[in-house]
């Protein structure tokens, strides 16, 4: 067993996709343990939690295309990396149906570059990959999904982009002996999330702006899902890349383990807000059978030793609170 404490302290990290939600986390939860942080990303919104909270300033950034093999071998073997956490995607689910190729492109072959890299690595033999619960597909079944579960018809292409780069991790770890660790994960929440389309920060937005409580036609209030604080996202990637040397080419669901329903959902977080009832306002055509998705997360607790650390109304509470506080700034 690892001493944890020393793990980190010095260790070369290069996170893909670092400026974003769950790599901001991430990247601030490494600099804790002493990890010396690299991060390549496209573009480095003002707005990104890594910027809000001075996080910039500690790590080494670097401009670049995950799809870049040349610029990824480079920066893995200039650098001396030893563990790469590769987040970066096209994660905006509406986006992917109006720009399938392109969240093909990034999802799928920027994995694959990402992974290429790392075999030819002179440095590098681990990476820990940011899939998703989106790898089940669309489900209704109300019982905690399994790891072995397979893959299921999806309604949109941002499902099927991670299942792409998913088989490919575990595959290259069998096919060339590479250290890797799939993390499926739940529906994450937490501050900093700048993609509004998304129901937490949809639903903070609205109340802030003190706007009707309306949450348009993408869903008819019934969808049940299960919601993952971010910090605890950021610990479930750090518990896999300490366990790469005994569960090397696995996969592990990762979620909070208290399933709710989208209008159970927004009415809470408008009750923490300011203690009110509001009655939301969902347009989407009525379901027959109402989606269920929770994650049997069994294994990583009992492989990794990683369990939900906070529950969902601390974690709401903790995210209000820090969209009011930097509000002028989004």
């Amino acid at each position: 067993m690892k001493n944890t404490k020393t793990y980190w302290r010095g260790r070369k990290c290069l996170v893909t996709g670092g400026m974003g939600f769950g790599g901001s986390h991430l990247c601030e939860q490494l600099l804790l343990r002493g990890a010396h942080v690299y991060i390549l990303d496209q573009i480095f919104p003002r707005n990104s939690y890594m910027f809000l909270m001075g996080l910039l300033d500690h790590v080494d950034h670097i401009t670049g295309d995950i799809r870049d093999v040349g610029l990824l071998s480079v920066i893995i073997d200039r650098f001396e990396i030893e563990m790469v956490f590769h987040l970066a995607a096209q994660p905006i689910v509406p986006m992917s149906n109006t720009l399938p190729l392109e969240t093909l492109s990034i999802n799928a072959m920027g994995t694959y570059a990402v992974l290429d890299a790392v075999r030819t690595s002179q440095s590098c033999n681990s990476l820990v990959f940011a899939s998703s619960g989106a790898y089940y597909g669309t489900t209704t079944q109300d019982t905690p999904i399994l790891e072995d579960a397979p893959p299921m018809q999806a309604t949109n292409i941002y499902a099927p982009s991670k299942v792409a780069g998913d088989i490919a991790v575990r595959c290259y770890s069998q096919v060339y002996d590479i250290k890797t660790s799939v993390c499926r994960f739940i529906n994450t929440y937490g501050p900093g999330k700048t993609e509004f389309s998304t129901i937490v920060p949809r639903a903070i937005k609205t109340l802030i702006d003190d706007a009707p409580y309306d949450f348009g036609d993408r869903d008819d209030g019934t969808t049940v899902l299960d919601y993952l604080h971010v910090r605890d996202m950021a610990r479930g990637y750090i518990a896999a890349a300490e366990n790469l040397d005994r569960y090397s080419g696995e996969a592990f669901n990762f979620g909070g383990g208290n399933p709710i329903s989208v209008a159970d959902l927004v009415k809470l977080i408008s009750r923490i807000y300011d203690g009110k009832e509001r009655e939301p306002v969902f347009h989407g055509p009525r379901k027959k059978t109402p989606i269920h998705k929770c994650l049997d997360t069994t294994k990583a607790h009992k492989l990794l030793g990683w369990q939900s650390r906070t529950s969902l109304s601390d974690g709401l509470k903790e995210t209000i609170q820090w969209y009011q506080q930097f509000w002028d700034r989004m």
